[in-house]
């Protein structure tokens, strides 16, 4: 009786270890969990453009020049120029081979919605970044922008076409559409 009493023992000793070994291993993240123990960067708010702000832009554009392409510490290429906004859905405008403008929808993944963005081949899209309006403490669900940096890369009328939709859904024909001409000369 001794003898079956130390090998439940054991038993139980093994199965305690296991068990514990188990629950003390990292579990694999899905590709959209976060990981144990991660932060979160913190959202900033995002600029507000002002008639002021704008034409103090559009009146430094020697100054915005030395800036265009360049980055930041953290590898972002910095806003500079036209900015485009949804009021400009369906419109033209003018700019220069080489340089850019941007482009800043309002979006909130939250919902699952996003803008999927396809510009054309004289186009290139020099950055594409998120920012969520501030939050209150303990409000989730909050909207922001998306703004993209294109810049024209070769002359002629070029595209740029949005669909605001869920990723995983098809296209109906009935999501929210953005399309702007680029005139590049």
């Amino acid at each position: 009786m001794k003898k079956i009493l130390k090998i439940m023992a054991m038993l139980l000793i093994i199965a305690a270890v296991v068990f514990a070994a188990g629950c003390a291993e990292e579990s694999e993240t899905g590709e959209d969990e976060t990981p144990a123990g991660s932060e979160q960067a913190p959202h900033a708010a995002p600029e507000t453009a002002d008639t002021e702000g704008e034409n103090a832009a559009e009146n430094n554009t020697a100054e915005n020049n030395t800036a265009e392409n360049s980055t930041t510490e953290v590898n972002e290429t910095m806003e500079t120029g036209l900015i485009v906004t949804e009021a400009d859905n369906g419109t033209s405008i003018s700019i220069k081979n080489g340089e850019n403008f941007t482009l800043k929808l309002g979006e909130n993944p939250s919902t699952g919605y996003a803008w999927e963005l396809n510009v054309s081949e004289g186009l290139s899209v020099l950055s594409d970044n998120y920012t969520q309006d501030e939050v209150s403490e303990n409000m989730t669900g909050v909207p922001g922008n998306h703004s993209w940096i294109i810049e024209a890369v070769d002359q002629g009328s070029q595209q740029v076409n949005g669909v605001y939709k869920q990723a995983w859904e098809n296209a109906t024909g009935t999501e929210d559409n953005f399309t702007l001409t680029v005139e590049v000369e």
